[in-house]
């Protein structure tokens, strides 16, 4: 008895197989086991390679889409290419085997791949003259390199098992559908797994180190379920030996399998572009932490990976081109659907919202994938070629989709209106394939152009529900309060806001959330590390906001300021808060770059004298923690010089993660003094590389300069004497390292605050309790 038939089994039944008597057919149930696993161990490293090359990539929008276009692009090359070599393959377990090894392996080279990234990144910075058009182009091409062998691996699981499958089975559609719905809840689990546990738990490289083990155990399995001596593994099937004229179910003619190509192309093209418009749209209700990504991603994969077990049930579909046409006008519905009713119920969980919006539509593209495959397979015996080919096609689409709805459709129609489009393109597919049915008109019920027309209908009266929600739920609800700008960018969603005769209220907003507000403690971040440092002639600011430590830094004539600016709307903002923006920006002292912060550092040898930078909150936000990982703040040591200082802005929050970010800053820099906010009462890290012991005089020396004075007191006068100045402070390093105890250092590999969730569910004492500078400055008194 071979080592196939002494496996568990599931049993999928085909009455159509064997001249069409019922029979019962095996797939293994281990090998439906392996499979959904493999599926896991993907998206956990799609998780950690997104995470690890945005580091180094920069933390864009324009960095992720590259980055998913280059793993999707695999996955089609992987599948299009080896899933031809998969049916003429005689044993496909062992190549199925193989694949698994291979992509294990390739992830266990990744885990460096940062290390040597990075300087490559610098050489090519550096040969093309600091160009950055060159730059992005380099770094696009080598996370092609880096990404394409492993996904490559990863697109030619699915044709393979899907030879062997229908081979042994001859259950085209249950096979298909069976291992498609597999595979994508094993994604569904890798997702949940490496988003809401394990990074946070145990950090990236052990969290690779799982996705690893995973592969190599799915190979050594599959091994072991294969026949030895050589003999076929489906030698012992009567599907195993289909001729070259076996034909599929449902024939279809060259041109309606072509359309069926064409359309599965657009539906990987709506999903992803989908995908794009709802991340952006969700962070209204959800928040921007890794959370609230991972849970809509988890409704998205969940709704796919049902849908495709469904659809695999072949009884359900006696004419697959008509299901096909339907659920793509569904889809079309369902998205629309999902944007008019985006104002309704801002009070939903991480998975309620998304499941309402995100759950109907990808659950309909789950379906349609099987369904596809029934319509496009010609012969049996082929299978693994025209799986991958509908899947490269599908993939394709989808590669389009991330980079269209990342660099043009959001940018410039906006996140509504570009789910629109996206809605109106699902109904023109459903058209199409309603258009080359072989029986014409005969098959449209009534309700097919009633749906379709209710749908545009839909699409037509959709209006601006994102823009609504941000007015009505993101703005203070006090009367006198508007919008004086909004740019939907491919960053993110920019938007000032305030009351047009109250100067100092004012609001600014990104993807709905406030950053920042005209307080006199953003003009201190800029006077009190230049006072601490050497004779200061060259400063930086990353993360600009409304401007305001930017200006007050630019005010000391003979400091040039460099501010860095992730989102290119910002600076153009610059002026609804500043009347006299216009004037800083132009001075000569003053240079905007539009780039990642920490990108900027890492492509620039240049030495400053003072670094500021306030990270956007709240403090758990997806990418914050890269602006206060351990590698970050040693990456702004090497760039000040010996009497410079690095001064960054730590909020108010809870214990747990303010003593993490804390603790961080005290092992790297060797002197730190922390100072609390005058009207917030924050924390001002300011570090240096020797001793700063004239701080008194330095304070007060500083307030012997009018200008400095002047742009101090404008608002109010918290800050207005060099007492009140010195009465901020806090403690020095030592009080700092005392008072965090034996919190753990955030590092690239342990991004512990923005991965809160088990501290919180847990009610761990120092998460639910709040700290801010004055309960330090009052426990140190204690002491």
């Amino acid at each position: 008895m071979s080592a196939e038939r002494a496996t568990e089994t599931a049993e999928l039944s085909d009455p159509n197989a064997n001249g069409g008597s019922s029979k019962m057919v095996r797939l293994p149930l281990v090998l439906c086991l392996l499979f959904l696993l493999s599926g896991s161990s993907s998206l956990i490293y799609e998780v950690v390679w997104l995470r690890m090359l945005s580091r180094t990539l920069g933390s864009t929008v324009y960095a992720t889409s590259t980055i998913l276009a280059v793993f999707m692009g695999g996955l089609a090359l992987g599948s299009f290419v080896l899933g031809r070599v998969a049916d003429k393959v005689r044993r496909p377990l062992v190549l199925y085997a193989s694949l698994e090894a291979s992509i294990g392996a390739a992830a266990l080279i990744s885990l460096s791949m940062n290390s040597w990234l990075a300087p490559l990144y610098r050489t090519i910075y550096a040969i093309t003259g600091n160009s950055r058009g060159a730059l992005t182009a380099g770094q696009v091409v080598l996370t092609m390199i880096v990404l394409l062998v492993p996904t490559s691996l990863m697109g030619a699981t699915l044709p393979t098992l899907c030879a062997y499958g229908v081979r042994r089975c001859g259950s085209m559609g249950r096979v298909i559908g069976t291992l498609y719905a597999l595979n994508t809840i094993g994604a569904l689990l890798g997702v949940l797994a490496g988003g809401f546990v394990l990074i946070g738990a145990i950090g990236e490289t052990r969290t690779m180190l799982i996705g690893i083990t995973i592969n190599a155990l799915v190979a050594a399995i599959a091994l072991t379920l294969s026949p030895m001596g050589g003999a076929s593994d489906t030698a012992d099937s009567q599907s195993s030996k289909p001729s070259a004229t076996t034909a599929a179910s449902n024939p279809m003619s060259h041109r309606v399998r072509q359309t069926v190509l064409l359309c599965v192309c657009l539906s990987g093209f709506v999903s992803l572009a989908l995908e794009i418009v709802w991340s952006r749209m969700l962070a209204l209700y959800l928040g921007t932490s890794i959370y609230a990504f991972s849970g809509m991603l988890a409704v998205m994969l969940a709704g796919i990976g049902l849908g495709g077990w469904y659809g695999g049930k072949e009884d359900r579909w006696k004419d697959p081109l008509l299901a096909l046409a339907r659920l793509e006008l569904g889809v079309g519905l369902c998205a629309a659907i999902g944007l008019a009713t985006f104002a309704w119920g801002m009070e939903s969980s991480i998975f309620l919202r998304p499941l309402l919006m995100v759950g109907p539509a990808a659950l309909l593209l789950g379906v349609a994938f099987p369904i596809a495959v029934r319509c496009y397979a010609d012969y049996a015996n082929s299978i693994g070629r025209r799986v991958g080919e509908l899947y490269a096609w599908n993939t394709a689409g989808c590669i389009l989709g991330a980079l269209a709805g990342g660099f043009l459709l959001v940018p410039h129609f906006g996140a509504a209106f570009t789910g629109a489009i996206l809605s109106g393109i699902a109904v023109f597919a459903s058209l199409v394939i309603f258009a080359v049915h072989p029986k014409g008109l005969r098959v449209v019920r009534l309700a097919d152009p009633v749906l379709a027309v209710f749908t545009i209908f839909i699409i037509a009266n959709i209006g601006d529900p994102y823009g609504a929600v941000i007015r009505e739920h993101s703005l203070p609800q006090d009367p006198g309060w508007e919008v004086f700008e909004q740019v939907e960018g491919a960053a993110a969603t920019t938007t000032a806001a305030g009351i047009p005769d109250i100067p100092q209220a004012r609001h600014l907003l990104v993807n709905g959330f406030g950053m920042t507000t005209l307080i006199t403690g953003n003009k201190l971040m800029a006077h009190l590390p230049l006072w601490l440092s050497d004779s200061p002639h060259e400063a930086l600011v990353i993360c600009m906001g409304m401007g305001t430590t930017f200006r007050s830094m630019t005010r000391h004539a003979d400091v040039d300021v460099t501010v860095v600016e992730l989102v290119p709307a910002v600076p153009g903002f610059m002026h609804y808060y500043h009347a006299d923006a216009d004037r800083v920006m132009a001075q000569p002292n003053a240079h905007i770059v539009v780039d990642d912060g920490r990108n900027f550092l890492l492509m620039h040898p240049r030495l400053f004298d003072v670094i500021t930078l306030d990270p956007a909150p709240p403090l758990d936000s997806a990418g914050t923690v890269n602006l206060y990982s351990e590698e970050f703040c040693k990456l702004c040591a090497g760039h000040i010089r010996p009497g410079g200082a690095v001064c960054i802005w730590v909020p108010p929050g809870q214990k747990s993660e303010v003593d993490m970010i804390l603790r961080t800053y005290a092992t790297v820099f060797p002197f730190v003094s922390v100072w609390y906010g005058p009207t917030y009462r924050g924390f001002y890290l300011i570090g240096t590389l020797r001793p700063v012991n004239d701080v008194e005089a330095r304070v007060r020396r500083g307030f012997t300069d009018p200008t400095a004075v002047s742009d101090l007191t404008e608002w109010d006068d918290s800050c207005s004497t060099a007492d009140k100045v010195l009465s901020l402070r806090v403690c020095d390093r030592d009080g700092l390292l005392a008072f965090t105890g034996t919190q753990p250092v955030i590092t690239d590999d342990r991004p512990f605050t923005e991965f809160p969730l088990w501290r919180a569910l847990l009610n761990d004492p120092e998460y639910v309790q709040n700290v801010d500078a004055m309960d330090l400055k009052k426990w140190i008194a204690a002491r």
